[in-house]
């Protein structure tokens, strides 16, 4: 058997076409299966969750509301106590991206389960979260566990998580472009894993061919009208209703990065953290019971024609579009297992109906179709939470079946990420494949060989630490975001590690106050401003920061190095040659 794996990684590395597709065509059907077990097992613990509710002898409906809190607890338990599998918590897209870039694609074999069973508690529970997050976690997870099988090498590894990936949203969605599209684009802000699409391609095909034969192939919102092409007033609503979006992303990235900070520095052991979260959530499912879950069932009721025409229908659906912000990032950010694309298009289709109903007071009848900005609101808002503008769009397109209203959607999608650029849903997206450590051997050795590192850094003073000054001190002006050497009189012992200074201050803030400056020093050298590119990039590799001092050739600190700055001389010398 090991012979076998040997071979086989052998064949994949020297870039064996045929190979790569049927491995991908593997993940996707292995993947394919896993989704729909998903779908029944979350299919059958959402009625068993709400036997006693059904029926005329069932219990009131608001004493539901204290089901998330319950999830939220058992998921806690599973996680932290019996899994001990903490990257399981929270959303799993984030995670997925993470992986990609730091840890070379590769995701612990407990994950995808752990990810199956909590994320199926969290939803059958009424917790504010999506599906595309788990069920994208689960098809990566299970990818690296093949990958680790046949003990491919990183290049390869990222390119078949991917392809984990593209077939769990694929499969979970019903819309196979969409999944292979969302995989290969959601990792960069502004640019995508191009050799990653053809393999993304052909798993996420399997996995939906696997999954439609055994679920079926009604499409994941169902009762969409057909909609006629859209007209100049229409596609100039769709640009209206772009921007409309932007403040509203800001607001769910910001709630969302918020809660998450708040409850990882919160005193309280982590397992318990998931069931406050679910016990806020419960107290908003008093007052907006549309938010658990995935609210798919309510954007289906809202097209059926359900668009206000008053002012007060207005403001309701303004206030289900906040209170689902607000319910996601206590559900997620507490460290309850989903993903926060699905409440992104839950969101979006809200804010088109609300936007659907200020049309039809403002100009009546001017639209013919007013429903269809629920449609709109859904592909522009996740492109622009999400900075995917094709996945996106295509996705809302694949779900629903109505392929007339792309010119609007694409417009809608283009101006919302036009006004919502600085931020994104996903903390762990990178700028480009310049700014990703995953790619950081791609480049060419003989360009930065040519190049040192005088060249590409920004001369400026640099303040000096003692290695025996308080901490406490220190941080009353350091500023997190620069780098600080460290001296032991005149000898140089390194930079003030920013990582451990902030675990530090998270984890015990009492603790400061006993620290001197050295006790947080990383030791790595220094760099000649006479080093080439190449070198300073294996100094990178070798040590866990993101910048370096430069010195001058008489020992005088000039300057840093990020290697992001790297990767942008690198682009800049490429594109001038």
């Amino acid at each position: 058997m090991k012979e076998f794996q040997k071979h086989f990684a052998k064949l994949l590395a020297i870039n064996g076409y045929l190979p790569k597709i049927l491995l991908a065509a593997f993940i996707g059907f292995v993947t394919g299966l896993v989704a729909v077990a998903f779908h029944y097992g979350l299919e059958f613990c959402s009625r068993a969750v709400r036997e006693p509710w059904s029926g005329e002898d069932g219990l009131p409906w608001w004493s539901f509301a204290a089901m998330p809190s319950l999830g939220g607890f058992l998921v806690g338990l599973i996680i932290f106590k019996l899994a001990k599998a903490p990257e399981t918590a929270g959303q799993g897209t984030d995670n997925m991206i993470r992986s990609f870039h730091h840890q070379g694609g590769k995701i612990r074999a407990r994950v995808a389960p752990v990810k199956f069973i909590t994320s199926i508690v969290t939803l059958s529970t009424g917790g504010s979260a999506g599906y595309e997050g788990p069920v994208s976690q689960i098809g990566s997870g299970v990818a690296s566990t093949i990958c680790s099988f046949f003990k491919m090498p990183q290049s390869l590894r990222g390119q078949f998580m991917l392809a984990g990936t593209a077939a769990g949203l694929g499969a979970i969605f019903k819309a196979p472009l969409a999944g292979a599209l969302t995989s290969v684009e959601v990792l960069y802000r502004e640019d995508f894993e191009s050799n990653a699409f053809a393999t993304s391609i052909v798993s996420s095909v399997v996995a939906f061919t696997v999954y439609i034969a055994l679920v079926g192939t009604a499409p994941a919102i169902a009762g969409v009208p057909a909609f006629p092409l859209t007209n100049a007033a229409e596609l100039l609503a769709c640009a209206l209703l772009g921007i409309l979006c932007f403040p509203f992303s800001y607001l769910y990235v910001r709630c969302y990065s918020e809660s998450e900070t708040r409850f990882s520095r919160w005193k309280i052991p982590d397992w318990l953290k998931p069931a406050v979260g679910g016990l806020l959530v419960s107290l908003i499912v008093l007052a907006y019971p549309e938010v658990m879950g995935g609210g798919f069932e309510y954007i289906g009721e809202i097209m059926k024609g359900v668009v206000p025409h008053t002012l007060w229908g207005v403001l309701l659906l303004l206030a289900i579009a906040v209170a689902k912000i607000v319910a996601t990032a206590f559900t997620v950010g507490s460290g309850g297992s989903g993903g926060v694309f699905g409440p992104s298009l839950f969101i979006g289709g809200v804010l088109g109906a609300m936007f659907a109903g200020l049309c039809e007071m403002i100009v009546p009848g001017a639209m013919r179709y007013p429903e269809m900005f629920i449609l709109v609101g859904m592909a522009s808002f996740f492109a622009g939470a999400a900075k995917a503008p094709i996945a996106g769009v295509v996705m809302v397109c694949e779900m629903t079946g109505s392929y007339t209203l792309l010119p609007g959607l694409m417009i809608a999608a283009v101006m919302h990420i036009a006004f919502s650029r600085p931020w994104s849903i996903y903390k762990s997206q990178v700028q480009n494949k310049f700014a990703s450590p995953a790619h950081r051997n791609d480049m060419d050795v003989d360009v930065l060989s040519v190049t040192t590192v005088g060249d590409v850094i920004e001369p400026c003073e640099i303040k000096t630490l003692r290695g025996d000054e308080p901490l406490a001190e220190v941080l009353k002006f350091v500023d997190l975001n620069y780098v600080y050497p460290v001296y032991d009189g005149d000898s140089y012992m390194g930079l003030l590690d920013m990582a451990v200074v902030k675990s530090a201050y998270i984890s015990s803030p009492d603790l400061i106050r006993h620290l001197l400056v050295s006790d947080c020093t990383v030791k790595v050298p220094m760099l000649s401003v006479l080093t080439d590119l190449h070198t300073a990039s294996k100094v990178f590799l070798r040590f866990p920061v993101e910048q370096l001092c430069v010195k001058n050739d008489r020992g005088d600190v000039v300057g840093s190095l990020s290697h992001s700055a790297i990767f942008r001389a690198y682009d800049s010398i490429v594109r001038q040659s």
